[in-house]
């Protein structure tokens, strides 16, 4: 069944490819002002051998010449032409794609076709020859002749070239943008999951702490026995659920290993994703607000994932106080040994009684539609990311005017 549809969707790409060569052969060009008619399916043709796989090249060649003189044959039949007469005057053009077919099968032109010069001076020579026998049959040939399909040869083939690396280039063009897109959601997900980790190495420690309690009550004197059998109990529970963590941050650590194929990133670099990411949050909240990002001097950070995820954290707080036709900056800067971070709106701004609670876990001013408050861990994050990097953060912010995050972390923590 399989082999089927493969031969199927084969033929309907071959039948595909045949009817493009005919099409483009019923339309003529006179070159220099000749009585020289000649066609663009050629064009056409050259552009299938360089940009098509997976084809032969010979056949659809041959078969699009048996296409192209069935159509001459019977245009010209239909206008009332004798069917012999139009037989007699097309059949030169059957010869053509004949010539062609050989010369392309046996010159592989397919194989060195990324050698440009090499591969126009090829596809000249075919089409040159080609065109020969066909003035040779129609009794045309002349010096004037000889040079004029020379030209047109060597142009065809020079044109189907240009068309040729403009398609190249193209693809290679979307398979570069695909690729950053890509680059940039892989980033943005791997910046996720570190910010998780520093809470689950969290967890750790304070399960950890958990066992250790429970275990010292079970060592107490004062307890009697079936009290110190519960607490041995709940040791042992928390001695699991601490290995189970283990098991996932060893999990997790393990596969962004994997994934960090270098160990820094431009600023610039950085930059340039969390504004693409930034600019689909926007248009997620269909809201109209200006944001730019500047720095003195690109550097390479180290820990750079830890840098997605303070700015996103930031950034994303900035948008959902700000309103359409508000800003946002972002800059980084160099202050000798640190280096200096600032995020800055121009959004509602903090509540001076509500300002030194904004980096407690838990804590949050932001509910959904249903009255349900957001987890308000983003900041604490921004808050342990800086303080495990040496740094220090610091936020100003007057209601109405908007806020100020700044921030300062050593370069040996930071700079590669």
């Amino acid at each position: 069944m399989i082999r089927v549809k493969d031969f199927i969707h084969k033929l309907k790409r071959y039948i595909y490819l045949i009817l493009l060569v005919t099409f483009f052969a019923e339309i003529y060009f006179y070159p220099f002002e000749s009585e020289f008619k000649v066609s663009a399916g050629v064009i056409i043709l050259n552009l299938i051998i360089l940009a098509v796989d997976n084809v032969s090249e010979s056949w659809i060649a041959f078969l699009s010449g048996l296409a192209v003189f069935a159509v001459r044959t019977a245009v010209m039949f239909f206008k009332g032409i004798n069917f012999d007469a139009a037989l007699t005057v097309n059949y030169p053009s059957l010869i053509y794609y004949m010539v062609y077919a050989f010369l392309v099968r046996v010159s592989g032109i397919k194989k060195i076709k990324n050698h440009v010069f090499v591969g126009i001076m090829l596809l000249s020579f075919v089409d040159f020859s080609s065109n020969l026998f066909e003035a040779a049959l129609r009794d045309e040939i002349s010096p004037l002749g000889v040079r004029l399909i020379l030209t047109v040869g060597f142009l065809r083939s020079i044109l189907a070239y240009f068309i040729y690396e403009l398609y190249e280039r193209q693809k290679l063009f979307i398979l570069s943008s695909e690729h950053q897109k890509r680059y940039a959601q892989l980033n943005m997900l791997i910046s996720n999951i570190q910010a998780e980790m520093f809470y689950l190495k969290k967890s750790m420690k304070d399960i950890e702490n958990v066992m250790m309690k429970s275990y010292s009550l079970y060592e107490s004197p004062e307890l009697d026995e079936e009290l110190k059998k519960k607490a041995l109990d709940i040791a042992r529970d928390v001695h699991e659920i601490k290995k189970d963590y283990y098991r996932v941050v060893i999990g997790f650590e393990s596969f962004l290993k994997n994934l960090e194929n270098e160990d820094f990133m431009k600023l610039s670099d950085i930059f340039a994703i969390i504004k693409d990411n930034v600019q689909k949050y926007l248009e997620a909240k269909n809201k109209d607000i200006k944001i730019t990002f500047s720095f003195e001097r690109d550097f390479c950070v180290g820990p750079y994932y830890n840098m997605f995820t303070l700015l996103n954290n930031l950034l994303t707080n900035s948008i959902d106080a700000c309103k359409s036709g508000d800003t946002i900056s972002v800059l980084a800067g160099d202050l000798g040994e640190n280096v200096y971070f600032r995020v800055e709106d121009s959004g509602e701004g903090i509540e001076e009684d509500i300002l030194p609670y904004i980096f407690n876990p838990g804590f949050t001013t932001k509910y959904d539609e249903a009255g349900r408050p957001n987890t308000g861990i983003g900041l604490s994050h921004v808050k342990n990311i800086v303080e495990e990097l040496g740094g220090s953060i610091e936020v100003t912010s007057k209601p109405g005017m908007g806020t100020k995050f700044e921030i300062l972390i050593p370069k040996k923590s930071l700079v590669r």
